[in-house]
């Protein structure tokens, strides 16, 4: 695939087999494994399969949750047709009922891990997007004083630890975050191929 080509697809839809096209067509033309481009087009695609991992068991965990929560009602139907003496029906659906109960806090709780792997994985791409911009900015504006260059990173990653900024966001956060990266470094390739 043409690098601008798979660079366009990166841009516009990224996902892990663009950011893999993306890697061969710039090892065609001679970009290395260590090169900060290609760290930057590893590390986004971990982050886009982590992510998407993560969010589709969170989703299936939510979903087995709900089921769960209507599982409590079958219960209830289940113990009204069945025609018992008021008390021995109570006992059933008060028996029924806590350990259905208990099922759906027990799916609840996985829901809730997930989300916390969520959060891991943004807090462990704020360091690396971290690592690459300082990296980047250090070269790109070398009189840039450290406290300034730590303040304007900071902003753009501190979103990513904030819990009032809600997972989507701080996935398109991350995106942009790396693909200015992207853009950024492969100017840097394109300068050092006329140069």
């Amino acid at each position: 695939m043409d690098p601008s080509a798979a660079f366009i697809k990166v841009l516009t839809e990224p996902d892990s087999e663009s950011l893999w096209q993306l890697r061969g067509s710039l090892l065609e033309r001679g970009a290395t494994q260590d090169s900060p481009l290609m760290k930057v087009v590893r590390e986004f695609s971990l982050f886009l399969d982590r992510f998407a991992t993560a969010t589709s068991s969170r989703d299936l965990n939510h979903l087995a949750s709900k089921l769960d929560m209507s599982a409590i009602g079958g219960v209830v139907l289940e113990n009204l047709f069945e025609g018992r003496e008021s008390k021995e029906l109570a006992l059933r659906l008060l028996t029924g009922g806590i350990s259905e109960g208990l099922m759906v806090l027990a799916s609840r709780q996985y829901v809730r891990a997930q989300e916390g792997e969520l959060l891991a994985l943004f807090r462990e791409t704020a360091w690396i997007l971290d690592r690459e911009l300082w990296r980047w900015s250090t070269e790109v504006n070398p009189s840039l004083v450290g406290g300034e260059r730590r303040k304007l990173i900071d902003g753009l990653v501190a979103p990513l630890f904030d819990h009032s900024v809600t997972n989507p966001v701080k996935a398109v956060i991350v995106g942009r975050v790396f693909q200015v990266l992207l853009l950024a470094h492969a100017g840097d390739a394109v300068a050092e191929d006329r140069g």
